[in-house]
């Protein structure tokens, strides 16, 4: 070989070798990079509060809490200022304008950033704080955010409309703080106990300190959570004490608590139900073991109504959903069915006699409650008149039932009849004048009976009640006397009009 071919040699080895040493450089750069970036994240977060309910009142210390940003004045100790003049709680907090100042710093795009929160165990975070606000109406305020990639970047926590849960309370008043911006931007707490002058926005001030809440369900699980809360001024209008924070809270939302109560309708077989859950579910769907009744077995809202499809006892179950952990409960509703059917009509003479018969279906221990005078309280009812009737079927923890049965006169009737004399001696026999035969079927009627005089000695509009002699409260003596009636009956629709005598036999 000559000294061009090992030349040649050499420099294909030397090639190979540098590939070979660039490589490693590379993977040693970038070993090198991932250690700096997990040495910056330790040193970011380099332990995490992982123990809840996290509780800071800031009585012993400032809780770690730190103050940054641009022109940042926030104090944490005992506030003496125009409007804010004492914590929330205790005697200390944190507070924008410093302690003792009675304006802010222009310019300002500063915040209050907490220690590393590890969220893995909170499935449904939440936090409650107390929060006092006296900035610039709408120019100025503060709103809290959260950063789950160590600072990188920032999201802000609910806004002005929160509807997330009923767990959402004095969460933001103002939709949009114009120098917010530098900060992300955004809804926040703004203004002031003051009223407007010039340029400078007054009003809705929070006048006192406030407990703020708010359901953080974008942080559930997550290892390492930093919140900060973050306050904007302008250049001008800033002679407002600021704004304060007091007395946090982070935990775990309450669990709901799935309740409901019900109430049988006065319609038959529909029940109305009423949600009785707690704290505050926002989602409630209804199972009423009902498939009978197809689609309409399920149902969604608090207070639905159910039209059961067939007697019987049915497990109605609601599933109770919102910012917390679900629950489910279940009751048992008991509907009744019930049926009345006629046995005998009412006699047409006497218009009584009638019998009807009720039953009913879907519980044990049924009682029954029929419509008469007295009530009868059997499932027959008897010595009834023509008419219709009501009878009601209830057992214990059961929704009563009702039916109704029509009695009518019977129809087999003989006619109308007046006796030609009567004998009141009390005998029992022959003592009273009137209708005889079918009166039960008389739908209109008037007696009126006369002396040799002419005096009326006795009128009524009822076929039962007949005279019985007397006239003024004496008995009268033998003789005769005229009578005229006017009536109508079931088998002669036109008025029927007779007159005729009567002898009264002592």
């Amino acid at each position: 070989m000559g000294i061009s071919g090992i030349a040649l040699t050499f420099s294909v080895c030397s090639k190979a070798h540098t590939t070979v040493y660039m490589i490693k450089r590379t993977y040693v750069v970038v070993v090198l990079f991932l250690a700096m970036i997990s040495s910056l994240v330790q040193a970011q977060c380099p332990s995490s509060i992982n123990t809840f309910p996290y509780q800071e009142d800031f009585e012993l210390n400032n809780g770690n809490w730190v103050p940054g940003g641009t022109g940042s004045d926030w104090a944490w100790g005992t506030p003496a200022k125009p409007v804010i003049q004492a914590a929330g709680s205790g005697s200390k907090c944190w507070t924008t304008g410093t302690l003792t100042g009675s304006s802010y710093t222009d310019g300002e795009a500063s915040w209050l950033q907490s220690p590393c929160f590890d969220f893995t165990s909170l499935q449904y975070p939440m936090i409650a704080l107390k929060v006092f606000w006296e900035t610039e109406q709408k120019f100025d305020g503060a709103s809290l955010q959260a950063s789950i990639d160590n600072g990188a970047t920032w999201t802000t926590i609910g806004n002005s409309a929160s509807s997330t849960s009923c767990l959402n309370k004095n969460w933001y008043n103002t939709s949009s703080i114009n120098y917010l911006s530098p900060l992300g931007g955004g809804p926040g707490w703004s203004g002031n106990s003051k009223p407007s002058s010039g340029s400078c926005g007054g009003g809705n001030g929070s006048l006192r300190w406030v407990v703020a809440s708010q359901a953080m369900p974008m942080l559930a699980g997550k290892p390492a959570v930093l919140l900060r809360f973050a306050f904007g001024a302008g250049t001008i209008c800033n002679a407002y004490d600021g704004f304060a924070i007091d007395s946090i809270v982070i935990r775990e939302a309450d669990p709901i608590v799935a309740d409901f109560g019900y109430s049988c309708s006065s319609t038959p077989a529909v029940v109305n139900f009423a949600d009785n859950s707690t704290p505050c579910p926002d989602v409630l769907t209804w199972d009423f073991g009902d498939p009978g009744s197809g689609a309409s077995n399920m149902a969604t809202g608090n207070q639905p109504t159910h039209t059961f499809s067939s007697p019987g006892t049915y497990t109605v179950t609601l599933s109770a959903n919102g910012y917390g952990a679900p629950a489910t409960v279940s009751k048992s509703v008991t509907i009744l069915g019930a049926s009345a059917t006629l046995i005998t009509a009412a006699d047409c003479e006497t218009n009584s006699g009638g019998t009807a018969q009720a039953s009913a279906s879907g519980a044990t221990g049924i009682s029954y409650t029929w419509n008469t005078i007295p009530a009868q309280l059997s499932p027959t009812a008897s010595n009834l008149p023509s008419g219709t009737y009501i009878v009601t079927a209830s057992a214990p923890a059961a929704c009563a039932a009702k039916a109704s049965v029509t009695v009518p006169l019977d129809t087999n009737c003989p006619g109308i009849y007046f006796p030609s004399a009567f004998t009141p001696n009390g005998d029992g026999r022959n003592d009273n004048f009137g209708p005889i035969g079918g009166i039960g079927a008389i739908t209109s009627y008037k007696l009126s009976v006369y002396n040799r005089w002419g005096e009326l000695v006795f009128q009524s509009t009822n076929p039962f009640q007949k005279w019985d002699g007397l006239f003024k409260g004496k008995r009268q003596n033998s003789g005769i006397f005229v009578w005229y009636a006017e009536f109508t009956t079931v088998a002669s629709a036109p008025v029927d009009k007779r007159k005729g005598i009567v002898t009264l036999i002592q």
